[in-house]
């Protein structure tokens, strides 16, 4: 299974969230504020907020501390700097974190297995969630499954939606399966008895190769052998790789064997500990 990259989303405000404060119609020429790329935006108070990274529409797009923040034109005004929202800063700031805070309850509420995904508009139906953990959603498809970052979904009128439309979501995960049936091949032609088996940083020998089929591959170590899933392996740049921690493996180990696990061999530097396991 392979992860597929995620469309840049931003945190969109409604006008509400940006009409706390009084407004500066007073102040706006008889032209409007100008609204294009490249523009410096300003609050209520004078203070920059960011560039005008793109317009489409009634939507304005700007940059505000690295951070793309989409915001209905008619929440801004000409300020004596330059257009400029009716509010602070702060209160901004304030009003994206809310924003954020509610889509990623709304969301945590919307990811359970069985629900539909939908594309960015909303009109086709892309997959359904198989699983949801710390690295990402698991998509079940017509073609396959398929693992999308959390960041990649939100929630529209419709339900469950991605950020990729419907082509873009089909050319992700045709791209996917390629890389992951490459992927396979190789991890095939790698699995020979004693070949060693790596963490799933590649910096840990969690133990060699004895036996596989299509199902499992079982791995030798000096307590005993441990049978894992086959679809558990993939390549790493330094030979064969399980996605297990080493303390993972040895927790298998030990299950398997009724006997602790020893010590994996770490390389220098090993930040392995802080591992999660892959699907």
């Amino acid at each position: 299974m392979r992860k597929i990259a995620v469309l840049l989303t931003s945190v969109s405000l409604g006008l509400a969230a940006v009409a706390a404060a009084p407004t500066m119609a007073a102040a706006q020429d008889a032209a409007g504020p100008n609204l294009t790329a490249g523009t410096t935006v300003y609050d209520s108070e004078g203070t920059e907020i960011g560039l005008i990274s793109s317009v489409s529409g009634s939507n304005i797009v700007v940059t505000m501390n690295g951070k793309p923040v989409t915001l209905p034109a008619n929440a801004f005004t000409q300020g004596d700097k330059g257009p400029a929202i009716t509010i602070t800063l702060a209160q901004l700031t304030a009003a994206i974190d809310k924003a954020a805070a509610d889509n990623a309850a709304a969301l945590t509420s919307a990811l359970q297995p069985g629900a539909d995904i939908r594309s960015a508009g909303g009109t086709a139906i892309l997959g359904k969630v198989k699983l949801v953990d710390a690295t990402g959603v698991v998509v079940t498809t017509p073609t396959g499954e398929v693992k999308v970052p959390k960041n990649a979904f939100f929630v529209s009128q419709q339900g469950l939606a991605t950020s990729f439309t419907a082509e873009q979501f089909a050319s992700a995960v045709a791209q996917a399966n390629q890389a992951s049936a490459a992927d396979d091949a190789a991890v095939a032609a790698a699995l020979k008895p004693g070949v060693e088996v790596r963490s799933i940083n590649g910096a840990a020998v969690l133990g060699t190769v004895k036996s596989f089929d299509n199902a499992n591959v079982v791995i030798a170590t000096a307590s005993g052998d441990v049978a894992l899933p086959r679809s558990a392996f993939n390549m790493g740049a330094s030979g064969i790789v399980a996605a297990y921690t080493p303390e993972q493996f040895a927790a298998a180990v030990a299950q398997a064997t009724g006997a602790p696990a020893p010590a994996a061999e770490t390389a220098a530097g090993d930040t392995s500990a802080a591992e999660a396991p892959a699907n």
